[in-house]
């Protein structure tokens, strides 16, 4: 996570948040990192522990047949 909506939201390394979005919320533990850009949050997309797959819509490219896990609007809020 950004490092300046970190401290903005009061977070320190490690810290537990809950992410919550319209398909529902979880609680995972948060890190700086200055290349995320401010007002967003980034977890790699082949890992799904925690489940933050399930906060997003799949969406099937129709050529591939590949799913992509993209982008997803959350609220982040100390857990």
């Amino acid at each position: 996570m950004n490092i300046r909506d970190m401290e903005r939201l009061g977070l320190q390394d490690g810290a537990k948040v809950r992410l919550t979005s319209d398909r529902g919320s979880l609680q995972l533990g948060v890190q700086p990192d200055q290349s995320i850009a401010p007002g967003t949050c980034f977890f790699p997309e082949h890992f799904n522990e925690p489940p933050v797959k399930d906060l997003m819509p799949v969406t099937v490219d129709a050529t591939t047949g590949v799913p992509s896990f993209k982008q997803i609007w959350v609220s982040v809020e100390q857990a």
